[in-house]
């Protein structure tokens, strides 16, 4: 069940970054992310009401903290997409947003694998890397490009770990804490910035499958985190970029570069051996 669920979490967020990207061509990254976390906020708001739980404050500081950090990820993210290289900070972050969970439980958690699980989990870390690399013009240097990578693992990466810290008690609420929490970090950058809010209508049908694709992925790894792995929810959830290369083909026919086929491939070979293990 962590392996089904890992990957539909995948899915999940993969199609909102497909969905992403179309609203951004339309409206500034910083203020659709915002959009989208204020309605993400209220369909998890929602969730939780129906969904059996009961938060303490403990659970409510781990979500607010992984929305915070998550919020800042995707700034340094967005900003390293515009001005460095996207073939070297994509699969940096993605990479990072895997490895970091894996880390964290091997060091401070009791997350045992066989050996067969262990050898798929690190084998998905190169396929998510392959899988994410993107043409993108020569601009920024490598070095700069790296750290706004390492900027958006890390709050990828720490949104997972916060989220698999909560206890199996508290239901739904921690992401509503954390979906509230970075809609004031983005809310402050907004207003620092002085970013335009004006969007056009077509950009709400965009911003609302976001919010709500968003807002599954988290509760689907959530509860892979908590049936199973850890390191096998993160590991599998971070092959998002696999669902966002797919539509991008199915949608505009992109052709996929040969080192996204490889990973792709890599990639199925990781699963198989983790559900197997």
């Amino acid at each position: 069940m962590t392996v089904l669920l890992g990957l539909l979490a995948a899915l999940s967020v993969g199609t909102s970054d497909f969905l992403g990207g179309l609203a951004s061509r339309r409206a500034d990254p910083v203020v659709v992310t915002a959009a989208s976390s204020v309605v993400g906020l209220v369909l998890a708001f929602v969730a939780a009401l129906v969904v059996v739980g009961e938060a303490s404050m403990a659970d409510v500081a781990w979500g607010a903290l992984g929305g915070v950090v998550l919020a800042g990820g995707l700034v340094a993210l967005y900003a390293g997409y515009a001005r460095a290289r996207v073939s070297i900070a994509a699969p940096v972050a993605g990479v990072g947003a895997a490895a970091l969970p894996v880390i964290v439980a091997s060091l401070f958690g009791d997350d045992a694998l066989s050996p067969i699980a262990t050898a798929g989990v690190l084998l998905g870390l190169p396929a998510i890397g392959l899988v994410s690399m993107a043409r993108s013009e020569q601009r920024g240097s490598v070095g700069s490009s790296v750290l706004y990578g390492l900027g958006g693992a890390v709050g990828v990466g720490m949104l997972l770990v916060c989220l698999a810290n909560t206890s199996e008690d508290s239901g739904l609420w921690p992401i509503v804490a954390a979906r509230g929490s970075g809609f004031v970090v983005l809310a402050v950058i907004i207003a620092a910035k002085r970013f335009p809010l004006a969007t056009s209508r077509g950009v709400w049908p965009h911003v609302i499958g976001i919010a709500a694709l968003v807002t599954a992925g988290n509760a689907l790894f959530l509860t892979a985190a908590r049936l199973g792995s850890t390191s096998v929810a993160a590991v599998l959830a971070s092959l998002f970029p696999a669902a966002t290369v797919f539509w991008a083909w199915l949608v505009f026919r992109e052709r996929l570069r040969g080192v996204q086929v490889l990973g792709l491939g890599i990639a199925l070979v990781a699963v198989a051996l983790i559900a197997s293990g």
